[in-house]
Formats: structure tokens, C-alpha cells, sequence
């Protein structure tokens, strides 16, 4: 596990602790390392959830479905970022996603709910990584704030446009993770619509594009 544990300095939920406090914390959250091929299920939509997960190699989505019976992804995980850390905290809430591997994937498990037991409020490192915690969710809900925006725009093309603006000045690498079904998803569209679209604004000199890399050319 050692061998991750650079990736795992680079993680918003372990930022400022040092080799010693990683090898405390992941013992005391009962950490594991485990690995899951393409397409399989880590977690179900309406499990419980005990174990956060940390992404180390790969990619999951979390994909939430529809009235309509349709699923969306509504955002993916790639290393070294988690998922299901409220729901490891807050145990007998239903997961509102089901989480999947997007290809094969390393995945760091941990319980976080052992933070919040009396005797982890005297360790300065789970004193550490619950701060760091807090950031991190308060990061996780104004991203679903800037989700939720880019949603409330009413065509493709403007929805496209806040979401690369968005991911710029965010210097986030988002968006080169998403293959083209994974950002029509996201953007809630189909795919075929989203790709008429991106050629139009091609065309017209707003976007520029190769593969998953989009970027925009002009402010109009």
C-alpha cells in the first residue's frame, strides 16, 4: 500500500499528512486495496454504504437513473479522487448512485465513519483528515452547484460552453476523463445530439476538439 502513498498525498482527504500519519490513519480507518474489472458493480444504487472509496488506478462513474428509467453518469472519479465518503460517514443513508468501474480499476477502501468515534478526537491526524473531510464535501456540493447551473441552461450549445468555461478556470482535468457518451451524459443530452452540435460550433470557430480534449476558441 506504501507504494500509493504519494498519490495519496495528492488527495484533498489526506492533504498535509505526512508518510507517519498515513500509515496511522489508513491502519485506523481498516484501509484495503482492492481491484475490480471493466463494467463491474461497487456499489449498488440504494446500498448502504460502509467503505469510501479512493481511486488509484482507473476510473468509476456515479451514476444515478431516471424517472424515465434511463441512467446518467453524473461524475466520475479518477485517481486520486473518492467517492461515497458522506454515505461511509452517515451509514443508514441509501446510496442515490450506483458506482462502476469504467475500466479496471485499483480502488483504496476506507471506513470513515470511524472518525467520528470519541476516541478519534484526540488523534491529530483523524483530527487532520476530518478537516480535511469538510473541504472536501464542501468542495462536492459546490460542484453539484456548478452541475446544477450548467443543467438550468436550455440548449446544448450553451450548456457545452459554461461547462468548458466552468472546467478552465477551474483548471480541471474533468473533462479530458470524460469520453464523448460520459460528457452527453453529464450534460444531459444524447449523444449523437451533443456530436452534431460540437462539429456546428467547430465549424463556426467556437470550439476546437481531438478525442476528449475540447477547448474554446472564442468568447462569443
Amino acid at each position: 500500500m506504501e507504494e500509493y502513498f504519494g498519490l495519496l498525498q495528492r488527495s484533498p482527504l489526506f492533504e498535509s499528512v505526512d508518510t507517519e500519519g498515513m500509515r496511522h490513519i489508513l491502519h485506523c480507518l481498516e484501509a484495503y486495496v482492492s481491484t475490480v474489472g471493466k463494467g463491474e458493480i461497487i456499489n449498488h444504487y440504494g446500498d448502504r454504504i460502509v467503505w469510501a472509496g479512493i481511486v488509484l488506478e482507473g476510473k468509476v462513474a456515479l451514476i444515478a437513473p431516471g424517472s424515465d428509467g434511463e441512467e446518467s453518469s453524473i461524475r466520475l472519479a479518477v485517481p486520486p479522487e473518492s467517492f461515497g465518503c458522506s454515505h461511509s460517514c452517515l451509514q443508514n443513508q441509501p446510496s442515490q448512485v450506483t458506482v462502476v468501474a469504467r475500466k479496471r480499476t485499483k480502488i483504496l477502501f476506507l471506513k470513515l465513519s470511524k472518525l467520528l468515534r470519541r476516541e478519534a478526537m484526540g488523534c491529530r491526524y483523524a483530527s487532520l483528515v476530518t478537516a480535511n473531510l469538510l473541504k472536501q464535501t464542501a468542495a462536492a456540493n459546490l460542484a453539484q452547484g456548478r452541475r446544477i447551473h450548467v443543467m438550468s441552461q436550455k440548449s446544448i450549445r450553451d450548456k457545452l460552453l459554461l461547462f468548458l468555461e466552468q472546467s478552465r478556470q477551474e483548471e480541471a482535468d474533468t473533462l479530458s476523463a470524460m469520453n464523448r457518451q460520459e460528457l452527453a451524459d453529464y450534460l444531459g443530452t444524447e449523444r449523437s445530439a451533443l456530436s452534431r452540435e460540437m462539429a456546428r460550433m467547430k465549424k463556426e470557430g467556437l470550439i476546437d476538439y481531438c478525442r476528449n480534449e475540447i477547448k474554446i476558441l472564442s468568447e462569443n
